[in-house]
């Protein structure tokens, strides 16, 4: 199977803001993109931001568990409990909530930094819907759910965040866990134009205007596959099951892809065998799929981004 142009193997199977240089000559593209949900998307937790729980304390039945929003040296946290055979207070742990994961257009999760460095998803999610309420994080409305020990891994913050300043090599490893002290906070701009040092340097120098256009991905002017790439680096998943859906290739690091690239270069998609039932799937993140099924898009022979 394809979509945009990638090689999908088939498996048979039974900025909060834009970065401050960019915002300088681009400031109504920067005030613009500051107000979407990509920009929003990850950010330190502030004070007095965290909306209360109704009734103050969330009640889990499956896992017989309690939750309550605290404080712990002057930052919001949130704190599990239980209650004994005698209706005493036990089993309690308490954790910081020290960043945002999310929005708020959808949801807000929050995230606990360990003094490994390493940062843990926290069991309470607030969901917009309804006028705002709070329930159990995605995959944590079980009896047996992750607690306090869901870590967050490069694979889940490639997507969710700018990428991170780490060591040359370090990203290698798809798992790794440990995560610099300071943090981007949102999605930014060089997620969909790559690194934007050239152009900068380009402009500063009073460079030709064709010069310091060709310094930096303009995704308008990309064939149309890569365009979608841009996009799908995210926003495509061919299979929620264990397939598994995506492998890294060899050698690739977790935030080495570049836009403008083949997305195939990076990552090799898996997905199920045609004609072994699951043509007409509808999972977690399909809209790359049924954009590609759409009357629209086969009419257009690819052009429809």
């Amino acid at each position: 199977a394809s979509v945009a142009g990638l090689t999908i193997l088939a498996v048979g199977l039974a900025a909060a803001q834009a970065d401050a240089p960019c915002a300088a000559c681009h400031r109504e593209i920067a005030e613009t993109y500051a107000r979407t949900g990509m920009a929003r998307s990850f950010a330190a937790t502030a004070s007095g931001s965290v909306p209360p729980i109704d009734g103050g304390v969330l009640h889990h039945e499956p896992s017989r568990e309690f939750f309550v929003l605290t404080a712990l040296s002057e930052k919001p946290a949130l704190q599990r409990y239980q209650r004994g055979f005698d209706g005493a207070v036990s089993n309690i742990l308490e954790a910081t909530l020290d960043y945002r994961f999310g929005s708020g257009n959808h949801a807000v999760s929050y995230l606990h930094r360990t003094v490994a460095g390493e940062l843990v998803e926290l069991p309470l999610t607030w969901y917009a819907e309804k006028g705002g309420y709070w329930a159990m994080s995605p995959g944590f409305d079980r009896p047996d759910h992750n607690g306090f020990g869901r870590k967050v891994t490069y694979r889940c913050m490639f997507c969710h965040n700018a990428y991170p300043a780490l060591d040359a090599g370090a990203d290698r490893e798809e798992a790794g866990t440990r995560f610099p002290g300071r943090l981007p906070e949102g999605i930014d701009c060089q997620r969909c134009h790559g690194s934007g040092r050239e152009h900068i340097d380009a402009a500063q120098r009073g460079a030709a205007p064709a010069d310091i256009r060709r310094a930096i991905v303009n995704p308008a002017r990309l064939a149309p596959a890569r365009q979608l790439e841009v996009c799908l680096q995210c926003h495509l998943e061919t299979t929620s099951l264990q397939l598994p859906g995506e492998l890294m290739r060899y050698g690739r690091g977790v935030f080495s892809y570049r836009p403008g690239e083949p997305l195939e270069d990076y990552l090799l998609y898996f997905d199920h065998a045609s004609g072994a039932g699951y043509d007409d799937k509808f999972e977690l993140v399909s809209a790359p799929y049924r954009l590609s099924k759409s009357a629209c898009f086969r009419a257009s022979n690819g052009a429809l981004t």
